[in-house]
């Protein structure tokens, strides 16, 4: 080859890369690995100095400790494991434990220790203990070196399973009936700086809070929340249903707005390992699933107005419905009457603000996606080419729609049926290959997600029902689910 074809063979070669890397599907797309991290400094989009206009901004969040700006993801991370059945039921009311555990963890200090050359870094940590038959409170003090938790009690027998930071799963096994109900978590000095405090205090998920009144309690907090933002979207216009207000859209319910934060939040690792390849679930699978939801639901019930609040992901997604700093930007300018803060940080913690900002992108990608695909358009398919979209952007979306019309947007039954179905035609093939191949992608698993809630919602709404009338501490308020 001369030096003249040489240097068009390189060129041609050069194109075919940079095409296909922006083409759906593209080996540069990168999956949903979304772990609990610190910030580690902050972006520009939380700088703005606008004021929400959202009525939930004044009430002042109980144990404000943290917020989130632009985050790292370390990728070795352990993976989340298996989920348990809680090992006793609980005779307390338990969020007024979790209330007085955090309370008097705000009197107790912490100190990081930073590293050197020589030495590892290291945090002070404090956690508050209850006793779940007598409410009995106890704070062990302890410290984390290398992502290892060591308590100073000998007398506490402990098993950590899984260790993620101040969300971090901790088991304690003597003494009997007690779990972590509060943590008390020291910030290095670069955090210190950024948020003017020295620690944060939360409630992790453990085994021991699987209890019906917290699950009950994150159920009646979230439908709260997102009734509320609905409330106060009743002037703005949608876009997707013209002449129709933001609370009163015919495509999504409150319900699709709870399961897509559950979605949003839900681990895609431990989700896939439990779903495998299958649409129809055995009673072990539905109860692990229902499991992974209420983990949520217990974060939630829990924490309150800080759940969620300190995490984020690779993609700089970050608080209860992992909103990006380019999604809000599109929130802002096309719903400027939302009354969501112009601030990034703002607008992200609080969950209010936090739920209108969803609702309006989503009524913002289906507009968009139905005036190019008008085949959406009363197929029954719309919010889950939305939320597709708002998980993982539009690109995707558009280009599934406009290959191979509506169905792949339930991947999991479509790619069965496509494997059972001979002959298939030349576009079947390629949408059969295109499923197959990408399977793994946060597309389609966050689709996989939507749908597998939905199947479970009965489940997810029953459980613990009868239990939780007789829980000496329950919540009987009825936080069922709209049909």
């Amino acid at each position: 080859m001369t030096n003249r074809n040489a240097k068009q063979g390189y060129s041609l070669l050069t194109i075919l890369f940079l095409v296909s890397s922006f083409l759906p599907g593209s080996a540069l797309s990168t999956g949903d690995t979304r772990q609990t991290v610190f910030p580690s400094s902050s972006s520009p989009e939380e700088s703005g100095s606008g004021k929400s206009a959202s009525k939930s901004r004044t009430k002042k969040k109980r144990h404000s400790r943290l917020r989130v700006t632009k985050v790292r993801v370390p990728r070795n991370l352990k993976p989340m494991p298996a989920l348990v059945e809680t090992p006793f039921p609980s005779e307390v009311a338990l969020l007024k434990v979790v209330e007085s555990a955090k309370s008097r963890l705000e009197n107790e200090k912490v100190t990081y220790f930073a590293g050197s050359k020589k030495k590892q870094a290291r945090r002070e940590i404090k956690l508050a203990l209850a006793n779940f038959k007598t409410g009995d409170i106890q704070v062990a003090s302890g410290v984390e070196e290398k992502n290892q938790l060591i308590l100073d009690d000998p007398q506490i027998r402990y098993q950590v399973a899984w260790w993620n930071g101040f969300n971090s799963s901790i088991d304690i096994l003597d003494p009997p009936n007690c779990g972590v109900v509060a943590m008390l978590y020291a910030l290095d000095p670069k955090r210190q700086s950024f948020f003017g405090q020295d620690a944060i205090i939360y409630t992790p998920y453990s085994s021991a809070l699987l209890q019906p009144e917290l699950v009950e309690a994150g159920k009646g907090y979230l439908m709260g929340k997102i009734r509320q933002a609905r409330q106060e979207l009743d002037k703005v216009q949608s876009k997707s249903t013209p002449g129709k207000s933001l609370a009163v859209s015919s495509i999504f319910t409150d319900e699709d707005y709870f399961n897509l934060i559950l979605a949003e939040q839900m681990d895609p690792g431990r989700f896939r390992s439990i779903v495998g390849d299958e649409t129809e679930f055995s009673q072990d699978q539905e109860l692990q699933l229902v499991r992974l939801a209420e983990r949520i639901l217990v974060i939630v019930g829990a924490n309150q107005e800080d759940a969620y609040s300190f995490t984020g992901n690779y993609a700089s997604a970050r608080g209860i419905t992992q909103f990006t700093p380019s999604g809000m930007s599109a929130v802002w300018g096309m719903y400027p009457d939302a009354g969501i803060s112009r601030s990034f940080k703002e607008a992200t913690g609080n969950h209010v603000s936090a739920i209108k900002a969803e609702i309006c992108l989503l009524d913002f990608y289906l507009a968009e996606l139905a005036g190019e695909h008008p085949i959406l358009i009363g197929s029954g398919f719309e919010k889950y080419a939305s939320g597709a979209s708002y998980n993982g952007g539009p690109k995707r979306v558009h280009y599934g729609l406009g290959k191979f019309g509506v169905e792949w947007l339930n991947p999991q039954s479509r790619l069965k049926e496509l494997a059972h179905k001979s002959p298939l035609n030349r576009e079947e093939r390629l949408e059969y290959q295109w499923l197959k191949r990408y399977k793994a992608h946060e597309t389609y698993v966050y689709l996989n997600k939507m749908h597998a809630l939905e199947s479970l919602q009965v489940k997810l709404e029953l459980r613990h029902l009868t239990e939780n009338s007789l829980e000496p501490g329950a919540n009987n308020t009825n936080t069922s689910l709209p049909r």
